[in-house]
Protein backbone atom coordinates (compact mmCIF):
# COMPACT_ATOMS: atom_id res chain seq x y z
CA UNK A 1 0.00 0.00 0.00
CA UNK A 2 1.32 3.14 -1.03
CA UNK A 3 1.73 6.03 1.89
CA UNK A 4 -1.19 7.76 0.01
CA UNK A 5 -3.49 5.09 0.28
CA UNK A 6 -2.46 4.72 4.10
CA UNK A 7 -3.12 8.23 4.58
CA UNK A 8 -6.32 8.04 2.22
CA UNK A 9 -7.20 4.99 4.87
CA UNK A 10 -6.18 6.41 7.98
CA UNK A 11 -8.60 9.59 7.23
CA UNK A 12 -11.45 7.34 6.92
CA UNK A 13 -10.92 5.10 9.85
CA UNK A 14 -11.08 8.80 12.03
CA UNK A 15 -13.34 10.41 9.91
CA UNK A 16 -15.65 7.36 10.52
CA UNK A 17 -15.31 7.39 14.58
CA UNK A 18 -18.61 9.04 15.74
CA UNK A 19 -20.96 6.44 13.22
CA UNK A 20 -18.54 3.54 15.44
CA UNK A 21 -19.11 5.85 18.43
CA UNK A 22 -23.05 5.38 18.34
CA UNK A 23 -22.19 1.85 17.32
CA UNK A 24 -20.52 1.14 21.02
CA UNK A 25 -23.79 2.16 22.65
CA UNK A 26 -25.64 -0.31 20.57
CA UNK A 27 -23.11 -2.79 21.33
CA UNK A 28 -23.60 -1.86 24.94
CA UNK A 29 -26.68 -4.29 25.26
CA UNK A 30 -24.57 -7.22 24.11
CA UNK A 31 -22.36 -7.02 27.21
CA UNK A 32 -22.32 -9.13 29.91
CA UNK A 33 -24.55 -8.59 32.96
CA UNK A 34 -21.78 -7.69 35.31
CA UNK A 35 -20.56 -5.44 32.90
CA UNK A 36 -23.67 -3.42 32.61
CA UNK A 37 -23.83 -3.54 36.29
CA UNK A 38 -20.08 -2.40 36.77
CA UNK A 39 -20.22 0.28 34.24
CA UNK A 40 -23.73 1.31 35.78
CA UNK A 41 -21.76 1.61 39.22
CA UNK A 42 -19.10 3.86 37.00
CA UNK A 43 -21.18 6.48 36.45
CA UNK A 44 -23.32 6.85 39.35
CA UNK A 45 -19.95 6.94 42.23
CA UNK A 46 -18.13 9.42 39.99
CA UNK A 47 -21.72 11.62 39.28
CA UNK A 48 -22.05 11.08 43.26
CA UNK A 49 -18.59 12.48 43.91
CA UNK A 50 -18.91 15.36 41.16
CA UNK A 51 -21.65 16.36 43.47
CA UNK A 52 -19.80 17.34 46.49
CA UNK A 53 -16.00 17.09 45.66
CA UNK A 54 -16.18 20.49 43.64
CA UNK A 55 -17.37 22.20 46.56
CA UNK A 56 -14.94 21.00 48.74
CA UNK A 57 -12.97 23.81 48.98
CA UNK A 58 -15.84 26.37 48.84
CA UNK A 59 -17.63 24.86 51.93
CA UNK A 60 -14.38 24.79 54.11
CA UNK A 61 -13.64 28.42 53.38
CA UNK A 62 -16.86 29.47 53.44
CA UNK A 63 -18.90 27.44 56.13
CA UNK A 64 -15.92 26.28 58.42
CA UNK A 65 -14.15 29.25 58.26
CA UNK A 66 -10.99 27.13 57.41
CA UNK A 67 -7.54 28.80 56.42
CA UNK A 68 -5.72 28.09 53.67
CA UNK A 69 -3.27 25.81 54.70
CA UNK A 70 -6.46 23.87 56.60
CA UNK A 71 -8.16 23.39 53.45
CA UNK A 72 -4.87 22.54 51.87
CA UNK A 73 -4.36 20.13 54.57
CA UNK A 74 -7.98 18.42 53.73
CA UNK A 75 -7.74 18.30 50.23
CA UNK A 76 -4.08 16.56 50.87
CA UNK A 77 -5.66 14.05 53.05
CA UNK A 78 -8.59 13.34 50.10
CA UNK A 79 -5.86 12.87 47.66
CA UNK A 80 -3.32 10.25 49.52
CA UNK A 81 -5.60 8.18 51.12
CA UNK A 82 -7.75 8.19 47.74
CA UNK A 83 -4.35 7.02 45.76
CA UNK A 84 -2.18 5.07 48.14
CA UNK A 85 -5.34 2.74 50.60
CA UNK A 86 -5.99 1.19 46.78
CA UNK A 87 -2.16 0.02 46.61
CA UNK A 88 -3.20 -2.25 49.33
CA UNK A 89 -6.81 -2.80 48.55
CA UNK A 90 -6.09 -3.81 44.73
CA UNK A 91 -4.22 -7.34 46.36
CA UNK A 92 -6.69 -7.80 48.86
CA UNK A 93 -9.42 -7.41 46.06
CA UNK A 94 -7.26 -10.62 43.93
CA UNK A 95 -6.82 -12.55 47.05
CA UNK A 96 -10.47 -12.23 48.29
CA UNK A 97 -13.97 -11.18 47.13
CA UNK A 98 -13.53 -7.87 45.10
CA UNK A 99 -16.99 -7.46 45.84
CA UNK A 100 -16.45 -6.76 49.36
CA UNK A 101 -13.68 -4.12 48.96
CA UNK A 102 -16.05 -2.26 46.06
CA UNK A 103 -18.82 -2.47 49.09
CA UNK A 104 -16.80 -1.27 51.67
CA UNK A 105 -15.07 1.59 49.48
CA UNK A 106 -18.78 2.97 48.70
CA UNK A 107 -19.85 2.83 52.53
CA UNK A 108 -16.71 4.11 53.35
CA UNK A 109 -16.73 7.12 50.87
CA UNK A 110 -20.54 7.51 51.10
CA UNK A 111 -19.77 8.06 55.26
CA UNK A 112 -16.94 10.05 54.40
CA UNK A 113 -18.71 12.83 52.10
CA UNK A 114 -21.76 12.65 54.64
CA UNK A 115 -18.69 13.67 57.63
CA UNK A 116 -17.65 16.30 55.39
CA UNK A 117 -20.89 18.14 54.93
CA UNK A 118 -21.81 17.97 58.91
CA UNK A 119 -18.94 18.25 60.46
CA UNK A 120 -17.56 22.22 61.18
CA UNK A 121 -13.98 20.96 63.21
CA UNK A 122 -10.70 20.72 61.57
CA UNK A 123 -10.26 17.21 63.45
CA UNK A 124 -13.61 15.83 62.60
CA UNK A 125 -13.15 16.96 58.85
CA UNK A 126 -9.69 15.27 58.71
CA UNK A 127 -10.83 12.17 59.64
CA UNK A 128 -14.19 12.54 57.33
CA UNK A 129 -11.58 13.28 54.08
CA UNK A 130 -9.21 10.39 54.97
CA UNK A 131 -12.48 8.22 54.51
CA UNK A 132 -14.06 9.78 51.51
CA UNK A 133 -10.29 9.47 50.38
CA UNK A 134 -10.16 5.91 50.73
CA UNK A 135 -13.41 5.16 49.55
CA UNK A 136 -11.80 4.97 46.45
CA UNK A 137 -10.80 1.78 46.38
CA UNK A 138 -13.75 0.67 45.06
CA UNK A 139 -12.03 1.45 41.39
CA UNK A 140 -9.75 -0.66 40.90
CA UNK A 141 -11.93 -4.37 41.36
CA UNK A 142 -13.96 -2.22 38.98
CA UNK A 143 -11.24 -1.78 36.50
CA UNK A 144 -10.05 -5.25 36.76
CA UNK A 145 -13.41 -6.58 36.01
CA UNK A 146 -13.15 -5.11 32.50
CA UNK A 147 -10.01 -5.88 32.10
CA UNK A 148 -10.45 -9.60 32.35
CA UNK A 149 -13.23 -9.42 28.99
CA UNK A 150 -11.41 -10.45 25.75
CA UNK A 151 -11.74 -7.78 22.64
CA UNK A 152 -13.67 -6.90 21.70
CA UNK A 153 -15.58 -6.90 24.46
CA UNK A 154 -12.76 -4.91 27.02
CA UNK A 155 -12.28 -2.16 24.65
CA UNK A 156 -15.74 -1.85 23.81
CA UNK A 157 -16.05 -1.25 28.02
CA UNK A 158 -13.43 0.50 28.53
CA UNK A 159 -15.03 3.49 25.77
CA UNK A 160 -17.98 3.17 27.70
CA UNK A 161 -16.33 3.95 31.19
CA UNK A 162 -14.78 6.95 29.82
CA UNK A 163 -18.39 8.54 28.24
CA UNK A 164 -19.77 7.08 31.57
CA UNK A 165 -17.17 9.14 33.89
CA UNK A 166 -17.46 12.38 31.41
CA UNK A 167 -21.23 11.81 32.08
CA UNK A 168 -20.73 11.44 35.68
CA UNK A 169 -18.68 15.16 35.54
CA UNK A 170 -21.34 16.74 34.09
CA UNK A 171 -24.11 14.95 36.05
CA UNK A 172 -22.43 15.59 39.31
CA UNK A 173 -22.26 19.09 39.35
CA UNK A 174 -25.90 19.89 37.70
CA UNK A 175 -27.10 17.86 40.48
CA UNK A 176 -25.10 20.15 43.25
CA UNK A 177 -26.22 22.99 41.89
CA UNK A 178 -30.04 22.21 42.19
CA UNK A 179 -29.49 20.58 45.73
CA UNK A 180 -27.61 24.43 46.73
CA UNK A 181 -31.04 25.80 47.08
CA UNK A 182 -31.01 23.80 50.94
CA UNK A 183 -27.83 24.57 51.24
CA UNK A 184 -24.00 23.60 51.25
CA UNK A 185 -24.31 21.12 53.04
CA UNK A 186 -26.65 18.91 51.35
CA UNK A 187 -25.06 17.72 47.91
CA UNK A 188 -22.51 16.28 50.18
CA UNK A 189 -25.26 14.49 52.35
CA UNK A 190 -26.74 13.52 48.69
CA UNK A 191 -23.29 12.39 47.59
CA UNK A 192 -23.36 10.06 50.94
CA UNK A 193 -26.32 8.31 50.65
CA UNK A 194 -25.94 7.56 46.83
CA UNK A 195 -22.66 5.65 48.17
CA UNK A 196 -24.22 4.13 50.19
CA UNK A 197 -26.97 2.71 48.11
CA UNK A 198 -24.91 1.59 45.37
CA UNK A 199 -23.68 -1.24 47.97
CA UNK A 200 -26.83 -2.79 46.78
CA UNK A 201 -25.65 -2.62 43.16
CA UNK A 202 -22.42 -4.39 44.05
CA UNK A 203 -24.22 -7.25 45.77
CA UNK A 204 -25.64 -8.57 42.68
CA UNK A 205 -22.16 -8.28 40.30
CA UNK A 206 -20.75 -11.49 39.93
CA UNK A 207 -17.25 -11.29 39.76
CA UNK A 208 -15.22 -14.39 39.76
CA UNK A 209 -16.09 -16.79 36.73
CA UNK A 210 -18.70 -16.72 34.82
CA UNK A 211 -18.91 -12.47 35.51
CA UNK A 212 -18.30 -12.13 31.73
CA UNK A 213 -16.75 -13.66 28.79
CA UNK A 214 -13.00 -13.83 29.86
CA UNK A 215 -13.70 -13.43 33.25
CA UNK A 216 -12.31 -15.67 36.31
CA UNK A 217 -9.13 -16.69 36.14
CA UNK A 218 -7.11 -19.60 34.21
CA UNK A 219 -7.49 -22.82 34.99
CA UNK A 220 -5.17 -24.61 37.74
CA UNK A 221 -3.64 -20.90 38.52
CA UNK A 222 -2.72 -20.57 42.19
CA UNK A 223 -3.85 -17.77 44.58
CA UNK A 224 -1.26 -15.59 45.73
CA UNK A 225 -1.09 -14.50 49.08
CA UNK A 226 -1.31 -10.37 49.32
CA UNK A 227 1.99 -9.59 49.35
CA UNK A 228 2.56 -12.56 46.36
CA UNK A 229 0.13 -10.53 44.70
CA UNK A 230 2.61 -7.07 44.85
CA UNK A 231 5.53 -8.73 43.92
CA UNK A 232 4.57 -10.05 41.16
CA UNK A 233 3.37 -6.59 39.91
CA UNK A 234 6.59 -4.68 41.28
CA UNK A 235 8.73 -7.47 39.61
CA UNK A 236 7.12 -6.84 35.89
CA UNK A 237 10.02 -4.03 34.90
CA UNK A 238 7.44 -2.43 32.06
CA UNK A 239 4.81 -2.28 34.26
CA UNK A 240 7.42 -0.30 36.71
CA UNK A 241 8.71 1.69 33.68
CA UNK A 242 4.98 3.13 32.84
CA UNK A 243 4.13 3.40 36.40
CA UNK A 244 7.03 6.25 36.46
CA UNK A 245 6.18 7.24 32.70
CA UNK A 246 2.87 8.18 34.46
CA UNK A 247 3.99 10.84 37.24
CA UNK A 248 4.08 13.67 34.56
CA UNK A 249 0.50 12.97 33.70
CA UNK A 250 -1.02 12.71 37.29
CA UNK A 251 1.28 16.17 37.83
CA UNK A 252 -0.62 17.56 35.17
CA UNK A 253 -4.16 16.42 35.50
CA UNK A 254 -4.35 17.97 38.95
CA UNK A 255 -4.25 21.31 37.77
CA UNK A 256 -7.45 20.37 36.71
CA UNK A 257 -8.73 20.81 40.39
CA UNK A 258 -5.87 23.53 41.19
CA UNK A 259 -4.36 25.81 38.51
CA UNK A 260 -7.05 26.20 36.28
CA UNK A 261 -9.91 27.30 38.83
CA UNK A 262 -7.51 29.90 40.27
CA UNK A 263 -6.82 30.93 36.82
CA UNK A 264 -10.62 31.11 36.01
CA UNK A 265 -11.70 32.50 38.83
CA UNK A 266 -8.96 35.71 38.24
CA UNK A 267 -10.16 35.70 34.61
CA UNK A 268 -14.39 35.40 35.32
CA UNK A 269 -15.11 34.72 38.22
CA UNK A 270 -15.58 31.90 40.39
CA UNK A 271 -19.24 31.25 38.09
CA UNK A 272 -16.81 30.28 35.13
CA UNK A 273 -15.55 27.52 36.64
CA UNK A 274 -18.50 25.31 36.14
CA UNK A 275 -18.38 26.51 32.72
CA UNK A 276 -14.84 24.81 32.16
CA UNK A 277 -16.05 21.69 33.88
CA UNK A 278 -18.96 21.35 31.60
CA UNK A 279 -16.74 21.68 28.73
CA UNK A 280 -13.93 19.64 30.06
CA UNK A 281 -16.92 16.42 30.45
CA UNK A 282 -18.55 17.49 26.79
CA UNK A 283 -15.42 17.18 25.17
CA UNK A 284 -14.45 13.95 26.84
CA UNK A 285 -17.92 12.55 25.72
CA UNK A 286 -17.82 13.85 22.09
CA UNK A 287 -13.89 12.90 21.55
CA UNK A 288 -14.15 9.40 22.96
CA UNK A 289 -15.06 7.82 19.21
CA UNK A 290 -12.24 10.14 17.58
CA UNK A 291 -9.94 8.26 20.44
CA UNK A 292 -10.80 5.04 19.94
CA UNK A 293 -10.30 5.40 16.38
CA UNK A 294 -6.97 6.34 16.48
CA UNK A 295 -6.26 3.84 19.00
CA UNK A 296 -7.00 1.45 16.72
CA UNK A 297 -5.07 2.83 13.96
CA UNK A 298 -1.72 3.54 15.98
CA UNK A 299 -1.85 1.44 19.01
CA UNK A 300 -2.26 2.10 22.85
CA UNK A 301 1.36 2.33 22.96
CA UNK A 302 1.75 5.70 21.29
CA UNK A 303 -1.39 7.40 22.61
CA UNK A 304 -0.26 8.48 25.78
CA UNK A 305 2.76 10.36 23.77
CA UNK A 306 0.42 11.68 21.52
CA UNK A 307 -2.22 12.62 25.13
CA UNK A 308 0.82 14.43 26.43
CA UNK A 309 1.30 16.89 23.24
CA UNK A 310 -2.33 17.60 23.18
CA UNK A 311 -2.29 18.05 26.97
CA UNK A 312 0.61 20.68 26.65
CA UNK A 313 -0.76 22.35 23.48
CA UNK A 314 -3.67 23.25 26.04
CA UNK A 315 -1.91 24.40 28.75
CA UNK A 316 0.69 26.68 26.94
CA UNK A 317 -1.57 28.06 24.84
CA UNK A 318 -3.12 29.50 27.92
CA UNK A 319 -0.43 31.83 27.75
CA UNK A 320 -1.55 33.67 24.63
CA UNK A 321 -4.70 35.22 25.62
CA UNK A 322 -6.68 36.85 28.97
CA UNK A 323 -9.98 35.93 27.81
CA UNK A 324 -11.74 33.01 29.64
CA UNK A 325 -13.43 32.10 26.52
CA UNK A 326 -9.78 31.30 25.04
CA UNK A 327 -9.20 29.43 28.09
CA UNK A 328 -12.24 27.07 27.37
CA UNK A 329 -10.85 26.32 23.77
CA UNK A 330 -7.76 25.54 25.70
CA UNK A 331 -9.48 23.02 28.08
CA UNK A 332 -11.21 21.51 24.82
CA UNK A 333 -7.82 20.67 23.63
CA UNK A 334 -6.31 19.61 27.00
CA UNK A 335 -9.41 16.82 27.32
CA UNK A 336 -8.71 15.64 24.33
CA UNK A 337 -5.17 14.88 25.51
CA UNK A 338 -7.00 13.67 28.94
CA UNK A 339 -9.26 11.24 27.08
CA UNK A 340 -6.05 9.61 25.22
CA UNK A 341 -4.24 8.81 28.31
CA UNK A 342 -7.16 7.87 30.25
CA UNK A 343 -8.43 5.54 27.99
CA UNK A 344 -4.89 4.18 26.55
CA UNK A 345 -3.68 3.50 30.07
CA UNK A 346 -6.97 1.61 30.53
CA UNK A 347 -5.77 -0.33 27.83
CA UNK A 348 -2.04 -0.64 28.84
CA UNK A 349 -2.91 -1.52 32.45
CA UNK A 350 -4.95 -4.53 30.86
CA UNK A 351 -2.22 -5.81 29.14
CA UNK A 352 -0.30 -5.88 32.06
CA UNK A 353 -3.02 -7.54 34.41
CA UNK A 354 -3.48 -10.83 33.48
CA UNK A 355 -4.90 -14.02 35.85
CA UNK A 356 -5.24 -13.42 39.31
CA UNK A 357 -3.26 -9.82 39.60
CA UNK A 358 -5.65 -7.99 37.80
CA UNK A 359 -6.85 -5.71 40.55
CA UNK A 360 -3.49 -5.70 41.86
CA UNK A 361 -2.31 -3.21 38.90
CA UNK A 362 -4.70 -0.56 38.80
CA UNK A 363 -4.76 -0.24 42.56
CA UNK A 364 -0.50 -0.04 42.83
CA UNK A 365 -0.86 2.48 39.78
CA UNK A 366 -2.94 4.52 42.11
CA UNK A 367 0.49 5.03 43.87
CA UNK A 368 1.94 7.02 40.53
CA UNK A 369 -1.15 9.09 40.82
CA UNK A 370 -0.45 9.49 44.52
CA UNK A 371 3.09 10.70 43.73
CA UNK A 372 2.55 12.82 40.74
CA UNK A 373 -0.89 14.46 41.96
CA UNK A 374 1.13 15.45 45.19
CA UNK A 375 3.38 17.09 42.90
CA UNK A 376 0.73 18.90 41.27
CA UNK A 377 -0.99 20.11 43.93
CA UNK A 378 2.03 21.64 45.53
CA UNK A 379 3.29 23.25 42.27
CA UNK A 380 -0.91 23.85 41.17
CA UNK A 381 -1.16 25.71 44.98
CA UNK A 382 1.69 28.26 43.98
CA UNK A 383 0.03 29.64 41.17
CA UNK A 384 -2.68 31.26 43.43
CA UNK A 385 0.35 34.10 44.77
CA UNK A 386 -0.19 34.93 40.76
CA UNK A 387 -3.07 33.39 38.94
CA UNK A 388 -2.31 35.69 36.12
CA UNK A 389 1.38 34.85 35.41
CA UNK A 390 2.40 32.80 32.22
CA UNK A 391 5.25 31.03 34.16
CA UNK A 392 3.04 28.47 35.73
CA UNK A 393 1.77 27.27 32.26
CA UNK A 394 4.77 26.85 30.38
CA UNK A 395 6.29 25.14 32.52
CA UNK A 396 3.34 22.52 32.46
CA UNK A 397 3.50 22.58 28.55
CA UNK A 398 7.28 22.04 28.48
CA UNK A 399 6.60 18.93 31.36
CA UNK A 400 3.80 17.87 28.57
CA UNK A 401 6.23 17.97 25.50
CA UNK A 402 9.28 16.50 27.37
CA UNK A 403 6.75 13.42 28.62
CA UNK A 404 5.40 13.20 25.41
CA UNK A 405 9.10 12.32 23.72
CA UNK A 406 10.24 9.79 26.67
CA UNK A 407 6.49 8.34 26.14
CA UNK A 408 7.41 8.08 22.24
CA UNK A 409 10.92 6.64 22.96
CA UNK A 410 10.39 4.23 25.63
CA UNK A 411 7.56 2.09 24.17
CA UNK A 412 7.40 -0.17 21.04
CA UNK A 413 4.41 -2.47 19.56
CA UNK A 414 6.94 -4.97 20.92
CA UNK A 415 7.26 -3.58 24.30
CA UNK A 416 3.53 -2.82 25.46
CA UNK A 417 1.14 -5.27 23.55
CA UNK A 418 -2.79 -5.19 23.82
CA UNK A 419 -3.57 -9.15 24.39
CA UNK A 420 -6.41 -10.64 22.89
Amino acid sequence: MTDTAQQQEDAVSVAEAPGRWAKSWQDAKELPRAIKLALGSVFVMNAATYVAFPLLAVKLTTVDHATTAQTGAALTVFLLAARLIPVVAGPLADRYDPRMIMGAGAVVRGVGFIGLGLCDSLGLLLVAAFFAGAGAIYEAPVSALLAAQPEPTRSRAFVLENALLNAGVIGGPALAAGLLVMGTRAPFVASGVLFVLMVGVVRQMRTGPGAGDGAGEPAGEAAHSVLGHVKVVLTNRWFVVFWVLMLPWWFLFTQLGVAIPLRSEALAGTGWISVLYLGNGVTGMVSIGFVKALSDRLGPRLMPAFGYVMVAVGFGSATFSRSPWWLLGCIVVYTVGETAILFSTQLILASFAEGSTRASYFGIYAGSWALGGTFGNFFGSRVAADPLSNTPWLVFGAVGLAAAAVSALTFTRRQVRVRD
